[in-house]
């Protein structure tokens, strides 16, 4: 059973990466927030992780060194939304060490997430999403990650894991991985459909397990490469600095205001709770009431900034 905290870590990463399937990045990112948490228990200047670990045990940690750590953070400058991930990285550490009998007492029950205000989605005006669709003469492969992007409001990291059999033409449908490496099917609007078919067509016929989108070297595309495209597009045609999840946001915020009921876009989004969701309706709010008060002829002009 493992007991220092070289050990227990080692063993939640490996649960991250096998039970929960959690992407390298999560995991890497987990690794690095508790690996900073233990450096604030020890209070070494210069913490090794290698030298330093074994020394630590997650059994003699208390709510106070939690609490400790959380005053570091913020005596760093970080915000409280970082603070918040950072903790809740050091949450789930604990609440699996309880689960697997390695811990009897959770040091981070009674500590507070700290209050952070909340952050509304970015999303594209219909007319600049317009503007980036068919504003710039782009290659079809570009053209059609964009458009597939902006039509089914997937992940880019679904995006780029998509085969080539995963597009059904007859029921114009894409299955997709979602995260926790669970499958979902999502529907394809008619301009997606007309992107995807003229790259396709470009290409050599492709093969099953084939990759959809190929970069220039004949490989899988990239996740960064389609952040880039997309940052790249977006400040060329004025549209600002844009984001693979910019594009999702724009996605839920369209449906939404077109009438869609919350519940299709949670389904759509692969969200697991509604909760996440809802942050869309006040996106939508906001604007309903800028054009209220732009509109009405009674409508007092400080109203806009309420």
């Amino acid at each position: 059973m493992p007991s220092n905290a070289a050990e227990t870590l080692d063993f939640f990463l490996s649960y991250l990466r096998g039970a929960r399937a959690c992407s390298p990045h999560t995991v890497a990112a987990y690794r690095r927030d508790l690996v900073q948490f233990f450096a604030s228990v020890s209070k070494e200047e210069e913490f090794d992780p290698e030298k330093h670990l074994p020394d630590l045990d997650p059994k003699s940690m208390t709510p106070m060194m939690v609490k400790g750590f959380v005053a570091d953070l913020r005596g760093k400058g970080q915000d409280a939304r970082s603070v918040n991930r950072k903790l809740s990285a050091v949450r789930g550490f604990f609440r699996f060490l309880i689960s697997q009998g390695i811990v009897e007492e959770n040091p981070t029950a009674n500590v507070r997430s700290l209050k952070q205000s909340q952050r509304q989605p970015r999303f594209l005006p219909i007319e600049e999403m317009t503007r980036l669709l068919e504003g710039a003469e782009i290659p079809a492969r570009d053209l059609a990650v964009l458009e597939v992007l902006y039509s089914t409001g997937i992940r880019v990291s679904s995006l780029v894991m998509l085969n080539v059999e995963d597009y059904d033409r007859k029921s114009a449908m894409l299955r997709v991985s979602t995260k926790g490496r669970k499958e979902q099917v999502v529907p394809l609007g008619e301009p997606a459909q007309d992107s995807l078919e003229s790259y396709l067509a470009e290409r050599p016929m492709p093969k099953p397990g084939e990759p959809m989108f190929l970069n220039n070297h004949g490989g899988r595309l990239t996740s960064r490469s389609v952040q880039r495209l997309v940052r790249k597009l977006g400040l060329q045609l004025g549209v600002g600095r844009v984001t693979p999840h910019t594009l999702r946001h724009s996605f839920a915020t369209h449906l939404l205001d077109a009438g869609a009921d919350l519940r299709s876009i949670q389904e759509l989004l692969g969200h697991k709770s509604l909760k996440t969701t809802q942050k869309y309706t006040h996106v939508t709010l906001r604007q309903l009431r800028r054009s209220y008060v732009k509109a009405h002829p009674l409508a007092s002009p400080g109203e806009e900034d309420g």
